[in-house]
C-alpha cells in the first residue's frame, strides 16, 4: 500500500516559484503606457510611453496590437515597432490608426510579440518573443484599456 503524506500549505508555497518575480531573463520590466489618443483627419494618433526597466537594450520589439471598439468588436489589427530602446531608458513612440476615430477605441490589446531582439533574451530564453511578452507591463492613462 502506498501512503501519501499531505504537506502543510505553507510548505507548498515555499516550493512554488514566485510569480511576483520578473519573468524577463535580465530582470525588471518593460512598461508600455497608452498615454494619448489624438484625432486627426482620417484617423487616430496613438502615443505610447515606453520605460525599459530591464538591463537589456532592445534593438527591435515589434508588437501585434489589436484595437477593439467600445462594443468589444475588433476594429483593427496593426504591427507596431516599439524599439529600439536602450536599457534603463524611457522613450515616446507614436503611430497612426488610419480610418479609425479615437472615440472608437475602447481597448488596445498586445496580442503577441512578432519579433524581439534584446540583449539577454536571445541567449537566455528558448522562446524569445514569449519572454519579451512576459516582460511587458501595459497600462493606460486614457479611457481606453491597454492590456495583454
Amino acid at each position: 500500500m502506498i501512503r501519501l503524506r499531505l504537506l502543510p500549505a505553507a510548505l507548498l508555497l515555499l516550493a512554488t516559484p514566485s510569480f511576483a518575480q520578473s519573468s524577463s531573463p535580465s530582470g525588471g520590466t518593460f512598461s508600455l503606457e497608452l498615454n494619448r489618443l489624438d484625432g486627426f483627419d482620417g484617423g487616430c494618433r496613438v502615443t505610447l510611453v515606453e520605460n525599459n526597466g530591464t538591463s537589456s537594450a532592445f534593438a527591435s520589439l515589434k508588437l501585434d496590437l489589436v484595437v477593439f471598439g467600445g462594443d468589444g468588436i475588433v476594429g483593427k489589427r496593426v504591427g507596431v515597432e516599439a524599439g529600439p530602446l536602450k536599457a534603463g531608458r524611457t522613450s515616446v513612440r507614436t503611430f497612426d490608426l488610419k480610418g479609425l476615430a479615437c472615440d472608437g477605441v475602447g481597448r488596445l490589446l498586445i496580442n503577441d510579440v512578432l519579433s524581439c531582439e534584446a540583449e539577454g533574451f536571445a541567449t537566455d530564453a528558448a522562446d524569445v518573443p514569449g519572454a519579451c511578452l512576459d516582460a511587458l507591463e501595459p497600462r493606460s492613462r486614457v479611457s481606453a484599456a491597454f492590456d495583454k
